[in-house]
């Protein structure tokens, strides 16, 4: 309604705008015609009552000059009779004056002596053109023109121009009504487009209400939640096409609520699946066997990981200790972690006394090589330790290499040494695993450093990594004296990591253990280090 009232109200007031405008046109060049024409009309009176004078002046000359007065009364009612035979009636009358100024021939209707005199005296300050001159006798159609007899005398003449006003007046009032009838008809005209214009519009409108009315129903139906609904799409203009593409719209917010339920129930697998992989991991509390203290840290880089690591107390003061780390991160590296550590927890449960680090190793590479499809590879480190006399059995497959920090006589860690043995992954179906296996004598106090290869490729913002440089910076120079100094200085190390990240996400799971062998007092077999 508001488009129709608004579209017929432009309407109106253009239609009435130029009816108006075309009335003053009309108007204005009608009186500007009706001024021509008289003013044209008043200049040919003018032109041809002075050759009528002109012409009566040279006729009445020779009977003036010998005074034939009957000539000259002939003369003039004959000029008379002329003008009316003509229709136009213009002269009036005329008078002639002999040279004393005495009227010797005058026509019926000339003015009186007294009215001569006073008609000399306008014409005495009228217009003159050549030897006629003419000037306005009262009236503004009365005019008296003059012209002198060569002989001698002169001749008066009265014109009035009321014939030519009576005319004009005639098709002045002709012009007013033909302008009336074409106002009339403009009026018609411009109350039909009018009208036109109003049905127009009110179609237009109906047809644009009725798509966006089905539009705005569609979108309180969507706002309740109801996505299958359409509307129609048979328009070609663009109200057309922004049906389809509401219609587009309701299909992808369709699938995006269903990705957001898949989505949203996939972050709750996801997040049971941490809460699991989690519940599988050693606690972050510091633990003690014997001589031993271990602590250790696992972040994952994504809801769920790779990394893992995992420790078993054994008999005669031995602990068994592991670290992985399968291939990426997420639910299918965390899998294949659930399945080595199962790996590790079910071998140790049949014999522990015949557990070896080799044996651990072979049995993650014989679990993980079963699952999927494609080869799926791990690094692992495997030790055993013997919180009696400090020597440490281990095999390495693959993973970083491990230090064995010093610590001083003021239990200060200091030199860094590191346990150069390799391995080639474990899993790969296309090669035979190989485990590098070996044994060292720790002393009291040393602590044994391992960790999966996130912690030395934590990259900042600029993409430069942490490095092994960092690592062994980190954790030396700083003091053991207690088991809260081993627990402070793992949080040390994550707090150090945390930092050089700069707020950016870590790109791998982050693993390490710290395990220090620290006896109450040194042991006479406990006297340095190396092979055992």
């Amino acid at each position: 309604m508001k488009l129709i009232l608004a579209t017929s109200f432009v309407v109106a007031a253009a239609v009435g705008t130029a009816a108006w405008f075309g009335q003053r046109s009309i108007q204005e060049l009608t009186e500007t015609q009706m001024s021509v024409r008289k003013q044209a009309g008043e200049r040919s009176i003018i032109r041809e009552s002075e050759l009528v004078v002109l012409a009566i002046a040279t006729s009445v000359n020779l009977p003036l000059a010998n005074s034939q007065y009957a000539d000259l009364q002939l003369l003039i009612d004959q000029a008379l009779q002329e003008d009316e035979v003509t229709g136009d009636k213009r002269v009036q009358w005329l008078v002639v004056f002999d040279g004393t100024g005495t009227a010797v021939a005058r026509t019926g209707k000339a003015p009186e002596q007294d009215k001569l005199a006073e008609l000399e005296k306008r014409l005495a300050g009228g217009i003159k053109n050549g030897e006629v001159v003419h000037a306005q006798a009262g009236t503004e159609t009365d005019w008296v023109y003059g012209s002198p007899v060569k002989l001698g005398g002169t001749v008066r003449m009265g014109v009035s121009t009321a014939g030519l006003v009576s005319e004009l007046q005639t098709l002045l009032a002709a012009a007013k009504d033909r302008a009336a009838a074409s106002r009339n008809r403009v009026l018609l005209v411009s109350l039909m487009v009018l009208t036109i214009g109003i049905v127009l519009a009110a179609l237009q409108g109906m047809q644009l209400a009725k798509p966006i009315k089905a539009l705005t129903h569609q979108a309180r139906r969507i706002a309740g939640g109801d996505l299958k609904a359409r509307v129609p799409e048979g328009r070609r203009d663009e109200l057309g096409v922004l049906a389809r593409t509401f219609n587009q719209m309701a299909d992808e917010i369709r699938r995006l609520l269903v990705e957001q339920a898949q989505k949203a129930s996939l972050e709750k697998e996801m997040s049971l699946a941490r809460q699991v992989q989690q519940a599988m991991l050693p606690p972050q509390t510091l633990d003690e066997h014997g001589a031993l203290k271990v602590v250790g840290y696992c972040q994952p880089a994504s809801s769920c990981g790779g990394d893992w690591w995992t420790y078993r107390k054994l008999s005669n003061g031995r602990m068994l200790l592991v670290i992985g780390d399968a291939t990426g991160h997420g639910i299918h590296s965390a899998m294949i972690a659930a399945t080595a550590r199962g790996a590790v927890e079910a071998l140790s449960s049949i014999d522990e006394r015949l557990l070896t680090p080799e044996q651990v190793l072979r049995a993650i590479d014989a679990a993980i090589r079963q699952v999927g499809d494609h080869n799926v590879l791990m690094t692992a480190f495997a030790a055993v330790f013997d919180s009696t006399n400090g020597i440490l059995h281990y095999a390495n497959a693959g993973q970083n290499f491990p230090y064995v920090i010093k610590l001083g006589q003021t239990r200060i860690l200091e030199d860094a040494s590191i346990i150069a043995a390799s391995g080639n992954p474990l899993g790969d179906r296309n090669i035979a695993v190989e485990i590098r296996r070996g044994s060292l004598q720790l002393r009291a106090g040393d602590l044994f450093v391992c960790f999966t290869d996130g912690v030395v490729e934590r990259a900042n913002a600029a993409g430069k990594l942490f490095g092994d440089r960092r690592l062994r910076n980190t954790l030396t120079g700083q003091s053991l004296e207690t088991s809260e100094s081993l627990i402070a200085l793992r949080d040390r190390l994550v707090t150090t990591l945390d930092n050089y990240g700069e707020g950016t996400a870590a790109d791998d799971d982050v693993t390490f253990v710290l395990c220090q062998f620290d006896p109450p007092m040194s042991s006479p077999q406990i006297a340095g280090r190396g092979a055992a």
